[in-house]
């Protein structure tokens, strides 16, 4: 369960997404590995989107400095998300 709003955060940055459980999971034919890594990168980039639209009392309520979610936001898809805190 998450500790974040779902209104402020479709997608929870600090949970391990569904698509890289399902790439630990047997052997995936080639497809199924792209698929994984796209719905990953969509993921992180739903994610970081709606990181940068929550306001800065908000984050600070959360224990979240306003400039590391800006820098965290900012990210691109590809890369892993870092610590909020």
């Amino acid at each position: 369960m998450s500790h974040l709003r779902p209104d402020l955060f479709p997608v929870d940055p600090l949970a391990e997404a569904p698509a890289v459980q399902s790439m630990r999971a047997a052997r995936l034919p080639l497809h199924g590995r792209l698929l994984a890594v796209l719905r990953l990168w969509r993921d992180r980039t739903r994610a970081r989107h709606a990181l940068a639209e929550v306001d800065g009392r908000s984050l600070r309520d959360a224990g979240i400095a306003p400039a590391q979610a800006a820098f965290e936001a900012r990210q691109p898809f590809w890369r892993r998300p870092g610590s909020l805190r």
